[in-house]
């Protein structure tokens, strides 16, 4: 009979969650933190079976039934130990004549020997930055505090050639077995002479999703050509399988309702420190398909966040076209976009932890990411590119095995399309809207137009006229909606109307019901003038666009705004105190220059 290592059986175990392995056979609800679903050892009619996922375990009241993957498997398809193995190892994407010991002589404790071994050599390196000053002022200079230094257990490797390897072997450990876990390189120059492979190198220990150490990364110190360096691949490591932090990201709980995805380590000891938790970064390569199929065992929508520059765009697009023969129902990614050239540490140093929850909160969808890169990226100046960007963009959903998620994707780039070919030159949009900060001459010289309005009102009408015709608008941008300050005391009523409508079930009502809801009530006669045909006309390049351009205008409009009002309030400050010249006059002055200075600074 086939025996197979503890060591694969545990790499098994960590792929596939129970939930995943029962719900093939059994219908699970979610209920809090476990499934629940009828007995698949008796016939019932009220469910007993429970799955926790977070445990590893299921569960049946009724007839007591208790175990793990591999038992639910024996005992629902009358399969032998081994039997199951093999058959949950092709589930999970594994080989299962890798997992087989076939030397009669093996024995598991060689390989509890080598996560000893490492475990030695990751408190090796914790003394060492203890007694070091070179590593320290790196990480002061990061701003990692001492407890994250700890939490993370981060060490230091010195310059010297073999000080692990000389303190390895007084421990015991052989050299055989050093070498295998690739902290040590033989010399190709001197016989029977080893130097050690991390040196001179901060040091971030590599843990498995049960906490042990695996292998190492290490950070130079000292200006090397090569800023990071990582273990090879060993009995105990495969670089392509494995996350950084995931043991920490799952340690309160298994199923996570956000996961993050940062590009190196120190991004995401930095988001760990902010309260960002739950975060995890590749180690050293691109992502690869194990690692989004990992990261989904936990969270079903992960969200990468990488480097705002060009190379951590196209990465994090490289990591979304990868996971497009990997989707199924309910699971996705998301991707945060962060400014230029800044990477999520940057980020969080120069803004506030609410901030960064903001940008989180405007991640882009998976079908909206792909979408926003590939029309970026592409050059569609002539009817022949158009054709060719189309034929491109709907042979990507080529990529997708899932049918009924092809099928999705197919129409949501179709309808992209159709709006593509509605919408105007893109360029002389770009160029009209950029002088949108006040209402033009048209607008105002229109006899519909009132001449007394100030500006911020004709802006409010136009903004309010976005949100009735496009309740997407309000979804995405409730909280930003919510804080707007209207110069028109109606115009907000009617924008409270609006907000209530979006939170009842009429959400999925077309958007001319939004419209008559409006038209029924007392402000009939101002949603006539916010569909002001004279002012539609003279606005169009900023309504007449495409989902992703009218986004935009709309999140540009809502800066504008708040910049507009915060200005007519300092200058009816200034108005008030030089003709009152009393306290309070002066003390609302202040507010309103403070205001001012806090928004010019931001």
């Amino acid at each position: 009979m086939a025996r197979f290592s503890k060591d694969f059986i545990s790499e098994i175990k960590g792929r596939l969650k129970v939930s995943d392995v029962v719900r093939r056979s059994v219908k699970l609800t979610q209920r809090g933190a476990e499934f629940v679903g009828l007995s698949p050892f008796k016939n019932e009619k009220t469910p007993s079976f429970t799955v926790n996922d977070q445990k590893e375990f299921y569960h049946c009241f009724s007839t007591s039934e208790h175990g793990d993957i591999f038992s639910f498997i024996m005992k629902t398809k009358g399969l032998t130990y081994p039997e199951a193995i093999e058959m949950l190892a092709i589930q999970a994407g594994l080989d299962p004549e890798k997992g087989k010991i076939k030397d009669n002589n093996y024995n598991e404790q060689i390989n509890l020997n080598l996560f000893k071994l490492i475990d030695e050599a990751k408190n090796f390196y914790i003394e060492n930055l203890k007694t070091s000053n070179i590593p320290k002022l790196y990480l002061d200079k990061r701003d990692v505090n001492k407890e994250i230094i700890s939490k993370f257990e981060i060490g230091y490797a010195n310059n010297q050639n073999n000080d692990l390897f000389n303190f390895l072997k007084s421990k015991g450990y052989e050299v055989a077995d050093i070498l295998k876990l690739g902290l040590i390189k033989k010399s190709k120059y001197k016989e029977n002479e080893y130097y050690d492979f991390f040196r001179n190198r901060l040091i971030f220990p590599i843990k498995d999703y049960r906490s042990r150490v695996i292998a190492f990364g290490g950070r130079e110190l000292d200006n090397s050509e090569i800023k990071y360096i990582n273990s090879s691949d060993s009995i105990i490591f495969k670089k392509s399988f494995n996350l950084y932090n995931i043991s920490l990201a799952i340690e309160e709980k298994r199923n996570l309702d956000e996961l993050y995805l940062v590009e190196g380590y120190m991004d995401a000891v930095s988001l760990y420190q902010n309260g960002f938790k739950t975060v995890v970064a590749p180690l050293g390569t691109a992502v690869t398909k194990f690692q989004l199929e990992a990261m989904w065992r936990y969270c079903k929508c992960p969200t990468i966040i990488f480097d705002g520059d060009e190379a951590g765009q196209k990465a994090a697009l490289r990591a979304a076209r990868l996971s497009l023969p990997l989707l199924k129902p309910e699971y996705s990614l998301k991707v945060c976009i962060l400014p230029n050239n800044t990477d999520p540490d940057d980020y969080l140093k120069q803004n506030s932890d609410s901030d960064f929850k903001r940008l989180l909160n405007k991640s882009q969808s998976l079908s909206d990411f792909i979408w926003n890169s590939e029309y970026g990226n592409s050059d569609i100046s002539t009817p022949e590119q158009k054709a060719g960007f189309e034929k491109k963009i709907i042979s990507i959903t080529n990529e997708i095995a899932d049918k009924t998620i092809a099928d999705y994707y197919k129409k949501y780039f179709n309808d992209k399309i159709i709006q593509l070919k509605r919408s105007n030159n893109v360029n002389i949009i770009s160029k009209q809207y950029k002088n949108f900060s006040k209402p033009s001459r048209e607008a105002l010289k229109s006899e519909r137009a009132n001449l007394t309005q100030p500006e911020s009102i004709i802006r409010e009408k136009i903004m309010l006229w976005m949100m009735i015709e496009n309740s997407r608008l309000v979804d995405k941008y409730i909280e930003e909606i919510g804080n707007i300050q209207f110069n028109d005391k109606n115009l907000a009523k009617i924008c409270s109307k609006i907000l209530d409508f979006c939170s009842q079930d009429n959400k999925n009502l077309e958007n001319k019901d939004l419209k008559t809801y409006l038209e029924a009530s007392e402000f009939s006669k101002l949603i006539r003038s916010v569909y002001n045909p004279s002012l539609l006309e003279t606005y169009k390049f900023l309504i007449n666009k495409q989902q992703v351009e009218q986004e935009k205008s709309f999140e540009e409009l809502l800066k504008i705004h708040s910049v507009s009002l915060s200005n007519e309030t300092l200058d009816q400050a200034v108005l008030d105190l030089e003709k009152n010249m009393d306290q309070e006059s002066f003390e609302n002055f202040v507010k309103a220059k403070m205001e001012s200075l806090n928004k010019d600074n931001k």
